[in-house]
């Protein structure tokens, strides 16, 4: 497995620059899990090589600024999770004891449940089967 700094690092860039290419729609690769997180393989890397020299063309991408690695993974972590939550900027999280804020909750909660009922009706399911592998 290869991380999202390791792959900047091989193309030349820094990880902002890689977020927004792996972000891009011209980007073959999809997130796995939560979170926007991606994972690759040794074997993918001509792959991300190719489609990011292609995507970066005519763009201003800066070349990758060194970074010095520590001997505390968990502290590299941290300091990835940091600069990631930076770019993204500050989350506020609304009061749940409003009852505004849970009128919403509950609101946007149904309207999720009806589009996946809607999925499921079309095909030909209904909502205790959508555990079905065949549901996508």
């Amino acid at each position: 497995m290869v991380n999202t700094q390791d792959v900047a690092l091989h193309l030349g860039t820094d990880a902002k620059i890689l977020r927004r290419f792996l972000r891009s729609p011209s980007c073959p690769f999809a997130t796995v899990g939560s979170g926007s997180r991606y994972t690759f393989t040794r074997d993918d890397l001509d792959e991300l090589t190719q489609g990011f020299r292609n995507w970066s063309k005519g763009k201003n991408v800066s070349p990758a600024t060194p970074t010095t690695v520590s001997s505390d993974p968990e502290a590299d972590q941290r300091a990835r999770d940091k600069a990631v939550w930076d770019e993204e900027g500050p989350i506020i999280i609304p009061d749940i004891r409003d009852p505004r804020v849970r009128a919403h909750v509950r609101a946007v909660a149904a309207a999720q449940e009806a589009r996946l009922n809607s999925r499921l009706l079309a095909r030909g399911q209904h909502i205790t089967q959508r555990r079905s592998p065949e549901v996508s």
